[in-house]
């Protein structure tokens, strides 16, 4: 059986924590898909840049957005998520959120001031994690993205616009 392929949305202030689920999903032979931190997008428009990342999203079957505490600030986040959710059952992506150990609240009580808006409105669409117990949890979690989009009694929700991109081209430096 063919495993779906994953798309790991973060903030690269998260890359710690994202170095180390892509070693877990290395490991239990996963196909996954990031945007590596040393990519360069310098000289290019914003726009450009989230229209290329948004491609590689429709590629995927899953997206696994890690939450830190600044991701819900994030617009190329915000687009990624958009991207994920966007089209009926047969197009829509699997959403994992994996809540990081540096944000101040947990998946039972979270703080929704610094939770992104994308996943709040698909509360019940989203699959919610921990950090500290995705290890043990990521097939699991793998196997009920999947199932959430391709049931069709799950609904997602696009009230918010995608947040808006900075003008002009983009430079690391």
């Amino acid at each position: 059986m063919r495993k779906p392929k994953i798309f790991i949305s973060y903030h690269r202030a998260d890359k710690k924590y994202k170095d180390k689920i892509v070693s877990m999903l290395r490991e239990r032979h996963y196909n996954y898909y990031e945007v590596d931190e040393n990519t360069s997008f310098n000289g290019l428009k914003h726009q450009n840049i989230a229209s290329q990342i948004c491609a590689k999203v429709d590629d995927c079957d899953v997206l696994l957005c890690i939450v830190g505490k600044e991701t819900f600030s994030r617009p190329h986040v915000d687009w990624e998520l958009h991207a994920a959710l966007k089209g009926d059952v047969k197009s829509r992506k699997g959403i994992i959120a994996v809540m990081l150990e540096n944000r101040q609240d947990n998946k039972n009580d979270i703080d929704l001031n610094t939770f992104p808006t994308k996943l709040q409105e698909n509360m019940d669409y989203i699959v919610l994690e921990q950090y500290a117990t995705i290890s043990g949890r990521i097939d699991y979690a793998v196997n009920l993205a999947e199932n959430n989009r391709r049931d069709r009694r799950l609904q997602i929700t696009h009230r918010n616009p995608v947040m808006e991109l900075k003008s002009g081209l983009y430079f690391d430096n």
